[in-house]
């Protein structure tokens, strides 16, 4: 298909520059969506967190002058557990006619938050369903999965009128304001469309934002965050009020089977110490939040913004738990590091060294010491933090032997005293490396089923893969034996571990309350009875 591209010089956009240049014209009204999640039907780890990208662009729009509102589908109707009718999925939260009625017929726009490629199908449905009952409705999406493959949702859905790829809150304010005055949208970075001669209209991604610091805190006051509390939904370890942060937004590397370089570019931003603290003291009064979850792509690169960081909450003498759920990087984590951390709240921390074979990390371009992550491993757990790691097996090129050095390294990983470790399947993530290169060669069609695929990554019954040397099913029993393998020994070489799970367990299913998760296991553990005790009411 032939492309429309206009091409505008321009310069970064400060916060406080972009809100002069595009007000909200006479208080339009705009309703920012997050739709239900969707995981699979069999999911072993499906984490539920409160809205974060809707509330940091919601918060922009309200700085701006438009009357906002967020219809946050899953924690308006967090209780609701529900089996997709061609039972492939589990679906949390708000229906797609309780959405539906949510929808404000005064609304100009309504934005829609896509993050994850594998829930495409069940969204496209709900798209398709909101574009019928309100025609006139503009629809505008935006998200990792929107970024990755622009083109291909909006011919897949032609429901959807426009498409925000990259940063988008800036990149959002500037089409509102075009849109709702009618000027042309064409030119404004991030912005996609198709022409009514089907060509795909597009100035390229959003320019990053060159203020991160700036921007307004998380619109959280337009959100349910209660809903959050009191089922334990986190992304990381439930100590009863967890809140979700920022530190930076991006990541300089450019690993080959992540998405983020579609998304963020390689620019990472991070925001002065004294700034995050500051929001965490204001979650910590305002919403009682008892644990901060980090979000970040990539929380640590320098050692020295995690030292002062660690100083400030001393020199404060703020008394909350903190956790890196999502995965971090070891560089900067010496024993120096990780002590302080311990000594200023931390007690989760999650290492992604994604493999255990050297080879197999610089042919995904994982610029990593094994040996490096180890120490770091060994001095956090003697420390005291609760420990996790992520693996990944079945990238296109690997061997067995190499699959095999990595179920070993996640095996050792026990003996250290690591506390959880997770092995997905490689799936092949749109806007990635590996993904562009597969599509180009024949092994990935865009399809329904590719979508399908993607749940394999949290389903021990699922054997897609796209290795070429091992098959699926041998591949599905490496990442079972190795996860069973670390959590037998883990609970042998530290039986107290085994006493808490029986114990907590027991106390949920007896009095339905009193759990408290010292794990990722038996967090997640937590989250499935309660999901199976929702579906059933």
């Amino acid at each position: 298909m032939k492309t429309d591209t206009f091409i505008r010089p321009t310069n970064p956009l400060t916060i406080s520059r972009a809100l002069t240049l595009f007000p909200a014209p006479d208080k339009n009204r705009v309703q920012i969506l997050r739709p239900f999640a969707v995981y699979s039907a069999r999911s072993y780890s499906t984490p539920i967190t409160v809205p974060i990208g809707p509330a940091y662009l919601a918060a922009v729009l309200e700085k701006a002058g438009y009357r906002v509102q967020i219809i946050d589908g899953i924690g308006e109707g967090i209780r609701n557990v529900r089996l997709s009718e061609d039972g492939y999925y589990n679906l949390q939260g708000l229906t797609t006619q309780e959405i539906l009625d949510r929808i404000d017929p005064e609304t100009a726009v309504v934005g829609i938050s896509l993050m994850f490629s594998q829930d495409w199908l069940c969204h496209r449905g709900l798209i398709n369903a909101i574009a019928k009952k309100y025609p006139s409705l503009t629809i505008v999406v935006g998200g990792e999965h929107p970024a990755a493959l622009p083109e291909y949702l909006l011919r897949d859905c032609p429901a959807i009128d426009y498409l925000i790829a990259g940063e988008g809150e800036l990149a959002f304010l500037e089409f509102l304001h075009a849109h709702l005055t009618g000027k042309d949208t064409s030119a404004i970075p991030g912005v996609f469309s198709l022409g009514s001669s089907g060509r795909l209209i597009t100035n390229g991604p959003a320019n990053r934002i060159s203020d991160f610091s700036n921007l307004p805190r998380p619109a959280w006051h337009l959100c349910d965050i209660e809903n959050f509390f009191t089922g334990m939904w986190t992304m990381g370890i439930s100590f009863g009020r967890n809140m979700l942060i920022l530190a930076t937004r991006g990541c300089p590397y450019q690993c080959t089977f992540c998405s983020s370089p579609s998304m963020w570019t390689t620019r990472y931003m991070m925001r002065p110490v004294s700034d995050v603290v500051d929001e965490i003291e204001f979650l910590i009064e305002e919403y009682r939040a008892n644990s901060i979850d980090f979000a970040d792509l990539t929380a640590i690169i320098k050692k020295e913004w995690v030292l002062e960081f660690c100083r400030e909450i001393k020199k404060r003498n703020l008394n909350f738990t903190w956790q890196l759920p999502s995965g971090t990087r070891s560089e900067a984590l010496d024993k120096e590091a990780v002590e302080a951390m311990y000594n200023a709240g931390c007690r989760f921390l999650v290492y992604a060294p994604e493999s255990g074979s050297q080879e197999t990390l610089e042919s995904i371009k994982k610029k990593l010491n094994l040996e490096n992550i180890e120490s770091s491993i060994r001095d956090a757990v003697r420390i005291g933090h609760t420990v996790k790691v992520n693996f990944v097996i079945g990238f296109p090129n690997e061997s067995r032997r190499l699959i095999l050095k990595t179920v070993w390294a996640n095996i050792r990983m026990a003996f250290l005293g690591v506390t959880d470790s997770n092995i997905s399947i490689f799936a092949p993530y749109p806007g990635s490396e590996i993904f562009n290169e597969l599509r180009r060669d024949g092994t990935i069609k865009l399809d329904d089923e590719y979508f399908h695929n993607l749940l394999v990554q949290f389903d021990f019954t699922r054997q897609t893969s796209v290795c070429r040397h091992v098959p699926s099913w041998e591949i599905a029993f490496y990442r079972f034996a190795g996860m069973g393998l670390f959590y037998i020994f883990s609970y042998l070489l530290h039986p107290k571990r085994l006493w808490h799970l029986v114990w907590s367990l027991s106390r949920l299913l007896k009095k339905g309350q009193g759990f408290q998760a010292n794990s990722m296991f038996e967090q997640r553990i937590y989250e499935y009875l309660k999901r199976e005790q929702l579906r059933e009411i």
